[in-house]
């Protein structure tokens, strides 16, 4: 299957009647053996974006749109606004609970930018490292001097 990377948008419902309007960069990966690896990262949005509700159904959304199989999926959050983050990262699996492709119960958990790049493997270098993963200059520079 050929990845994807592109800008995605996605309307979520709120409380009564208020619809928000999502857009994220949106990566999936497919892997060997059937792995597919999402990365999410909010684009031009407030502090808090990836709440329980709103992460929920875009899992849920993507999964659907994309026929990804939640039981192989590795779901990545990229929070630009990590520092202001308790858990001191930028990056966060999320693994949820699954009933008829309905994600539910999210569970954060942190993981560094080596773990990251470990999961990604050598698709790490495909497409354009800047967008991918928003990393600065001298970040790529270092990637590229340890290769």
């Amino acid at each position: 299957m050929k990845n994807i990377d592109r800008l995605y948008q996605c309307h979520v419902f709120g409380q009564e009647t208020d619809i928000w309007q999502l857009q994220c960069h949106l990566r999936i990966i497919y892997q060997q053996f059937g792995q597919q690896i999402v990365i999410v990262s909010p684009q031009n949005c407030e502090i808090g974006w990836f709440i329980e509700s709103k992460t929920t159904k875009l899992a849920t959304q993507i999964v659907r749109e994309f026929h990804l199989n939640p039981e192989s999926l590795v779901w990545i959050e990229h929070d630009p606004h990590y520092a202001n983050r308790p858990i001191g990262t930028e990056y966060s699996e999320v693994r949820f609970e699954w009933h008829q492709a309905i994600a539910f119960n999210p569970q954060w958990h942190p993981i560094s930018n080596e773990e990251l790049e470990l999961m990604i493997g050598n698709q790490w270098l495909t497409g354009s490292l800047e967008n991918q993963l928003a990393l600065t200059k001298e970040e790529i520079l270092r990637k590229m001097v340890n290769v």
